[in-house]
């Protein structure tokens, strides 16, 4: 090719992006060579850029017919990526000129660009979903010009994980139907659907966080896959909650998505299980679940256990599942596996450290999962919480063993975490030195007030406003915010002379924190009150309408403080004293 006919041909170009037939026409009539001309340096001709424009359907139209009147082969055209016309469509997600195309020539589809890639894969890769299943509809299950069928052998198990990446499960539960080989069959990167499933969290209910009234939403709207009269009852149900609250749709389509990925996973066991190989099943079942561990999605790891129990025994690096999920800190597929089997056991297995469960306990938690607790001091408890328990019910003679570097689980653990350990110290001196200005300038200030009464006292000593209950608020509202700020002082100054043990993140430092940071918050709105009642006790005679809007301000202060600590206080609380995290049934 000469590249300058890209020059050359711009008007042709300019024309395919703009939809105008009408100046291109005439270029035809007089240079009829140019209809499959290369008008880019990528080889593309004037139908893969109308095509790929996905709006120039008037040009398409025009120069398909002026093809089919000359040379039908034309169609076939390929840019220098091997692409057809149809390649072009499926990668725009051009279904009405990838319809025209294949009315024109039904083979097209069965050809394949120098990747190997059919344009159906393509529909697949570039998440296409409405042209992916109109091309499944016509692209033959039979041997293409590679020789390989698209739904076979490695081409069929790319379409499939290329389908679940998009996360298209209901595609993908329509080929396992249609292709049940494709379930244990590799891609081109030697990983099974299952596999590929394994790594897709937003699938999954675990995966998918929500907020409190998304939960709500979630756990009422209904979603049936099935056609039956009370399916259809439910199915009129949600499309009305859809009409009159439109919001809800994509926490409908979350877990519309949800329930199919489920049924997709059974049934994919369910066709491991029928080959009746243990080889097949453990290759295939052992490497999705190996996966799934990895990002806690236990939902996966169920129906696998379910299908297949003896799968808790595959070792991925030397770690058995129930390791696995010690060493990745998903505490979720802990506790799952724990009560699943009747394998009750932490059974040491040949890693490469030789570490027994403990010691695999003892170390740092992998990054990821140690940011979803917030602040070093949180994530130092989480630490210790998950060694006290495996700790719990390893065999005594785990507790002191040796591993490979001669260290016992306890040394490991302090040897691990002694960056962290630092960390939660410093947090916690900075958090209660600050926070201690703070108490410090509140108990100052509500102790002066005490003595120096809003209105004075009378020629007895007495407060002028004695009787009036406004002041009977100002000093009940004080004397707690002496008392509150008081106590938070001295938590956090017990917290600034703490020793700073590994234990002490356990349980001593967070429940100081707790009593320290809701003592100052105490303080804070009981100084706010103070400070109004004072305003309202001086001002009621005068202005009395200036106590509303003051208490607005007040309030001002008070409501950024919670905002901005209160999520902390929160977890400290729930970490502390919530349920706990393991919850295994004996």
């Amino acid at each position: 090719m000469d590249y300058d006919d890209a020059i050359r041909n711009l008007p042709i170009y300019k024309a395919a992006m703009k939809d105008d037939w009408v100046t291109v026409e005439r270029i035809f009539d007089v240079h009829p060579d140019k209809l499959d001309a290369k008008i880019t340096c990528w080889w593309e001709t004037p139908l893969h850029i109308a095509i790929g424009t996905n709006s120039s359907h008037v040009f398409v139209n025009k120069i398909i017919e002026r093809i089919m009147d000359t040379d039908a082969r034309k169609l076939r055209t390929r840019s220098w990526w091997g692409n057809t016309a149809l390649h072009y469509a499926a990668k725009v997600g051009n279904t009405i000129d990838a319809k025209l195309l294949v009315s024109k020539d039904p083979d097209i589809a069965q050809m394949v660009n120098k990747d190997g890639h059919t344009a159906l894969k393509l529909a697949a890769k570039y998440g296409r979903l409405g042209t992916l299943w109109y091309l499944l509809q016509v692209t033959k299950d039979e041997p293409g010009e590679d020789g390989t069928s698209p739904y076979n052998g490695a081409a069929g198990a790319d379409l499939i994980t290329l389908t679940l990446t998009a996360g298209f499960c209901d595609v993908a539960l329509y080929l396992v139907k249609q292709y049940p080989d494709l379930v244990t069959q590799k891609d081109r990167e030697g990983q099974t659907a299952l596999q590929v499933l394994a790594t897709k969290s937003h699938l999954f209910p675990s995966g998918s966080p929500l907020r409190f009234y998304q939960h709500l939403i979630y756990a009422c709207i209904p979603v049936n896959l099935e056609k039956s009269s009370d399916h259809l009852l439910a199915s009129f149900f949600s499309k009305f909650i859809l009409l009159v609250a439109p919001c809800t749709k994509e926490i409908y389509n979350m877990k519309l998505r949800h329930i199919q990925t489920l049924k997709l996973l059974e049934e994919m066991c369910s066709i491991v299980i029928q080959r009746g190989s243990q080889a097949i099943a453990w290759d295939v079942l052992g490497t999705a679940v190996s996966t799934a561990v990895k990002n806690g999605l236990y939902e996966l790891i169920k129906v696998c256990v379910d299908t297949y129990p003896d799968i808790v025994w595959y070792e991925d690096e030397g770690f058995y599942l129930f390791l696995s999920a010690i060493r990745y800190r998903q505490e979720k597929v802990f506790n799952l596996v724990y009560q699943m089997t009747g394998h009750k056991v932490f059974a040491a297995t040949d890693n490469p450290k030789g570490d027994n469960p403990l010691h695999i306990a003892a170390r740092l938690s992998p990054l990821p999962r140690l940011k979803t607790v917030s602040g070093a001091a949180l994530q130092m408890q989480r630490e210790l919480q998950w060694f006290k328990e495996v700790e719990k019910h390893v065999e005594p003679l785990y507790k002191d063993a040796l591993n490979k570097d001669n260290k016992t689980p306890r040394k490991v653990f302090t040897e691990e975490h002694k960056d962290l350990l630092e960390e939660g110290e410093t947090w916690m001196k900075d958090t209660s030195s600050s926070s201690t200005v703070v108490g410090a300038l509140v108990v100052t200030m509500v102790f002066a007030a005490a003595f120096t009464v809003p209105g004075g006292n009378n020629s007895n000593g007495l407060p002028l406003f004695l009787d009036n209950g406004i002041f009977l608020l100002f000093i009940i509202s004080d004397a707690i915010a002496l008392f509150a700020s008081t106590t938070s002082v001295l938590m956090f100054l017990a917290i600034l002379t703490s020793r700073y043990a590994e234990e002490d993140f356990f349980y001593a430092l967070p429940k100081r924190m707790m009593i320290a940071l809701v003592s100052l918050f105490l303080s804070l709105a009981a100084t706010m009150i103070a400070f109004s009642a004072t305003l309202a006790l001086l001002l009621q005679d005068e202005i009395s309408w200036i106590a509303v809007p003051v208490t607005l301000f007040a309030s001002v202060p008070v409501t950024l403080f919670a905002m901005l600590q209160f999520p902390l206080l929160v977890e400290l609380v729930y970490s502390t004293y919530g349920p706990s995290i393991f919850k295994k049934k004996m």
